[in-house]
């Protein structure tokens, strides 16, 4: 397994994630952002720290496979690793609204990346 290395730029260390439940409950409370597409809901608050994090909310109800379940946190992650630097400030939690898992990994990018053009613009 590859570790991510210190200082890249692409890296998705653990201070870009929503890590603890008090973290992830602080996005739900007062009101958040809210962008909602077929698959996915998307909360955002601002922090008040220089880097964007990320939480995900993948259930079972929607996508009853581990495998799948995985390859859609997988294509999130990516995608914010991307568009990080331009979402400074922002503290996001994903959720899947229904089943994707017979979409293309590329459907989901460019479902997640609408989303983040609509947020930074």
């Amino acid at each position: 397994m590859r570790k991510a290395v210190k200082g890249l730029p692409f890296s998705y260390s653990r201070k870009y994630r929503l890590a603890t439940k008090a973290e992830v409950q602080s996005v739900f409370a007062d009101k958040p952002g809210k962008i909602s597409r077929k698959y996915l809901l998307v909360l955002y608050k601002s922090n008040q720290l220089p880097y964007a994090r990320l939480g995900m909310i993948v259930g079972k109800k929607h996508l009853r496979r581990a495998v799948d379940r995985n390859r859609v946190r997988r294509v999130i992650r990516e995608s914010f690793r991307h568009e990080r630097e331009k979402l400074k400030g922002l503290d996001f939690v994903v959720m899947i609204r229904s089943d994707c898992s017979l979409l293309e990994n590329q459907a989901i990018k460019n479902e997640i990346g609408n989303v983040w053009q609509a947020i930074i613009s």
